[in-house]
C-alpha cells in the first residue's frame, strides 16, 4: 500500500510529465485495468457503443487510456498546464481526493481556459490507482470537445 507521501510524489510526477508533454508514468501508478471516469461516465462508454470490446478497453484503460486522453487534451489545449491543490484523504486508505487546475488556450478559438477539476483516486490494495474519477464543469468540457475537432 502506498503512503500518502509516495502517492503525492507520484501524482506530482504525472503532472510534471504532462506539463512538459511527456507521456511517461511512474512505475506501477496505473495497471492495465485502471478505469477512468469523466463526469460520471467511464471512458470506454464515451469512446464506443460497444464498451466491452477488447480493443476499446485497451484504448480506454490503464496507461494506454491515460496516454490516449492526455494526447487528446494536449491537442485541444496545445499549451495545457496542470497545477495541483492538496491531496487529501478522509481516513479511507484506499481513496484520495485532489483538485487540479487545468489552464491553457483552446485550439481554434484562442480562448483561455482555467478550469477546476476535482479528482478522486481509488487505490487497489497493491497500491496502484484502480479508478481515477474526474469532475469538470460541463461547459468547460464542451469547449475542450469543440477544440479537439479543430485541426
Amino acid at each position: 500500500m502506498a503512503t500518502i507521501e509516495s502517492l503525492t510524489a507520484a501524482i506530482d510526477q504525472v503532472i510534471e510529465y504532462f506539463n512538459v508533454r511527456r507521456l511517461d508514468l511512474p512505475d506501477g501508478f496505473f495497471d492495465r485495468r485502471t478505469q477512468f471516469i469523466l463526469n460520471g461516465a467511464a471512458f470506454e462508454t464515451l469512446l464506443s457503443a460497444t464498451p466491452n470490446d477488447p480493443l476499446v478497453l485497451m484504448l480506454a484503460r490503464g496507461p494506454a487510456g491515460f496516454r490516449f486522453t492526455a494526447k487528446a487534451l494536449q491537442h485541444a489545449i496545445p499549451d495545457a498546464r496542470l497545477d495541483r491543490g492538496d491531496v487529501a484523504t478522509d481516513g479511507d486508505p484506499f481513496q484520495v481526493t485532489l483538485k487540479l487546475w487545468l489552464s491553457g488556450t483552446l485550439r481554434g478559438s484562442g480562448e483561455s481556459l482555467n478550469s477546476l477539476v476535482s479528482v478522486t483516486l481509488r487505490l487497489a490494495p497493491a497500491g496502484h490507482v484502480e479508478i481515477a474519477e474526474a469532475q469538470i464543469d460541463a461547459g468547460d468540457l464542451e469547449k475542450i470537445r469543440q477544440a479537439r475537432t479543430t485541426p
